[in-house]
């Protein structure tokens, strides 16, 4: 019973930290998903226009709240729309490592550094990938639907607040809503079961090792960039280096067993290649930079345990309005449109 319950203080007290960083976060995704023009991104990740095209690519997906799964059908409508392969293995590779909810929830367990190199890292990936594919795979002319069906649509779309609010606190919620649970059952999970210390003892010495090793766990598991951030803390601060958890924080999100398969279709199996191998350099590379920065953890980090963690009043009323939502949103799924 001791461990049950250390086990549902260690989640609520992650949880309650995020929740003000992850309602602010949903709302701006929110605006994100309703106020950015589908055509102007159609029309930036044109074939033709070869590494511009990935960069503004790269640079639409950065902010975006999509994980590794929800972003292969809206990479698969950009390819279709006449985005070429560099932008779509770009877009691809930015978009489900960071996004603007999980760069202030990372803000909030992680701190100021890991937010901010969490971008720059899926930002940088990004247009190494989607260069190196451009480079391996070149570029084709997808075929692009010619009749005007989908041109003139009659029904203004709703660009309200209530559309902002149901894109935000549902749809886009819905998508994350079980991975990000899973992810703070795993955390308090670790938390409790494993003892401090426990990677500093096991792996004392082997900062390679661990940067590997986290590298390997990351790729055939699907989680999402918001629910990866409970999981890295609670690793951390049982001794994992800060930079094997960052590491884990950009193959856990970016790249997954079950979505290979379909990028491979999309893009082609030699780029396949290339944007699997582009995302594990790149993340050991930055990992081993993490690891060379002392100060890359808030001062005292280390020394705390998710049980320690004493959220105010206002982390505990927000996380009570996040669980109502996210409760809402895994009872009545919303229908996509």
């Amino acid at each position: 019973m001791s461990i049950i319950a250390d086990g549902l203080k260690a989640f609520w007290n992650v949880f309650a930290a995020m929740s003000p960083w992850l309602l602010v976060g949903f709302l701006i995704a929110g605006m994100i998903a309703v106020w950015l023009p589908r055509p102007l991104v159609m029309k930036v990740m044109g074939s033709h226009l070869g590494l511009r095209g990935v960069l503004r690519a790269v640079l639409i997906g950065v902010p975006l709240p999509i994980c590794s799964c929800g972003v292969i059908p809206i990479a698969t409508a950009l390819r279709k729309a006449g985005a070429g392969k560099g932008p779509t293995a770009g877009f691809l590779i930015a978009t489900p490592q960071t996004g603007i909810d999980s760069i202030l929830a990372t803000y909030a367990l992680l701190g100021p550094f890991f937010a901010i190199a969490r971008p720059v890292a899926a930002f940088l990936t990004g247009i190494i990938g989607g260069g190196a594919v451009h480079a391996v795979a070149g570029e084709d002319e997808p075929k692009v639907s010619a009749c005007g069906c989908c041109q003139g649509v009659s029904e203004k779309p709703d660009r309200g607040l209530k559309a902002v609010l149901w894109q935000g606190y549902v749809r886009i919620l819905a998508g994350v809503v079980k991975p990000l649970f899973i992810g703070l059952v795993i955390s308090a999970a670790v938390t409790v079961l494993l003892p401090d210390g426990f990677f500093a003892d096991s792996l004392k010495g082997h900062e390679w090792l661990q940067l590997f090793l986290m590298a390997v766990l990351g790729f055939p598991m699907y989680v999402c960039s918001t629910a990866a951030i409970p999981i890295a803390a609670a690793l951390v601060m049982k001794g994992l280096s800060p930079g094997a958890a960052f590491v884990f924080l950009m193959t856990g999100p970016a790249v997954n067993a079950m979505s290979i398969a379909a990028i491979s279709t999309l893009i082609g199996r030699r780029a396949a290649i290339a944007y699997v191998a582009v995302i594990i350099a790149g993340a050991v590379l930055a990992g081993a930079l993490v690891n060379l920065l002392p100060d890359a953890l808030p001062a005292g980090f280390s020394a705390l345990t998710l049980q320690e963690r004493a959220p105010s009043a206002v982390n505990h009323i927000s996380g009570v309005v996040l669980a109502l939502i996210m409760l809402n949103a895994f009872l009545h799924p919303p229908k996509m449109r």
